[in-house]
């Protein structure tokens, strides 16, 4: 073989020898990481009525976000005090950022949907098998909370502006009682008020604006109903819209790295870098 053809052959060989030690090593330094998985049931959003809403194509998706959102994360960091005790293990002692952990445990979690149901894995990974089942199941509970919390803000909306609507049709039947009243004495109606098929053909205008304020009342009345049935879907609402089947336990052994491959990586990568190193001194030699 040429000197030159010996040279580039070497290079070649040193490179992917010491990419396969690289590695090797990397698997065999790496701590040992564990994964805790909490599995839960969702339930889909529940309108004002208490009635289940239309189906969603997006709602395990959108449920994917709110998991990792700062909202549901947050919550999951003051419940364990992250920023104190992520600040001893990654911090050097001093208390870590929330952004900073919220990064953090975005990058160390995953999520799993089982087809066909509404289940869903929620799989935390550390390198302490206790904080990864601890964290997993704060994580399950903290977004639990969000979505019942976020549950009882829309249906208290929902009854605010129903309340609104029904002060304003109060005040428009009190206007039109007064008009109707004002209307019957302008045409002398007389007292008792005749029948209605009186009414219609004697006094016309009288008779479509008591229709128009019967119409006003019977509106009134089904907007209190309404109020009064959201009251009581809010008193017995659910305490949970998230039920949670299987709570995380601490593993008992790591998922990785593969040690077994690291020292087979790490072996077998010794070979090529040797004999490259080995073909880069004969080349040399060569061309002195």
């Amino acid at each position: 073989m040429k000197s030159s053809s010996k040279k580039v052959f070497g290079r070649a060989t040193v490179v992917v020898g010491l990419a396969l030690c690289g590695i090797g090593a990397w698997l065999l330094i790496r701590p040992m990481e564990y994964q805790a998985k909490v599995r839960i049931q969702l339930e889909p959003n529940i309108n004002t009525s208490g009635s289940e809403e239309s189906y969603d194509p997006y709602f395990i998706q959108t449920e994917f976000e709110l998991i990792q959102s700062e909202a549901v994360l947050g919550n999951v960091i003051e419940a364990l005090n992250l920023n104190v005790e992520w600040g001893k293990k990654y911090g050097e002692g001093s208390p870590l950022e929330t952004a900073k952990i919220i990064k953090l445990l975005r990058s160390q979690i995953t999520l799993d949907p089982i087809r066909n149901t509404m289940l869903l894995d929620i799989n935390f990974f550390s390198d302490d098998p206790n904080e990864a089942a601890r964290i997993a199941n704060a994580i399950a509970k903290a977004y639990s909370d969000y979505r019942v919390e976020r549950h009882k803000q829309v249906t208290q909306g929902g009854i605010q502006v129903l309340t609104e609507a029904l002060q304003e049709q109060d005040q428009v039947i009190k206007s039109r009682q007064e008009n109707l009243e004002q209307l019957g004495k302008q045409l002398n109606l007389p007292n008792p008020e005749p029948t209605e098929e009186l009414l219609k053909s004697n006094y016309p205008s009288y008779f479509q604006a008591k229709n128009k304020l019967q119409n006003f009342e019977d509106f009134y009345k089904m907007l209190a109903a309404k109020i009064e049935e959201e009251k009581s879907s809010f008193q017995i609402q659910k305490t949970s819209l998230v039920e949670i089947v299987d709570a995380a336990k601490p593993p008992e052994f790591p998922v990785g790295p593969n040690r077994w491959l690291g020292a087979t990586l790490l072996a077998i990568g010794l070979f090529p870098t040797v004999g490259g190193f080995l073909l880069l001194k004969s080349s040399r030699r060569q061309s002195a």
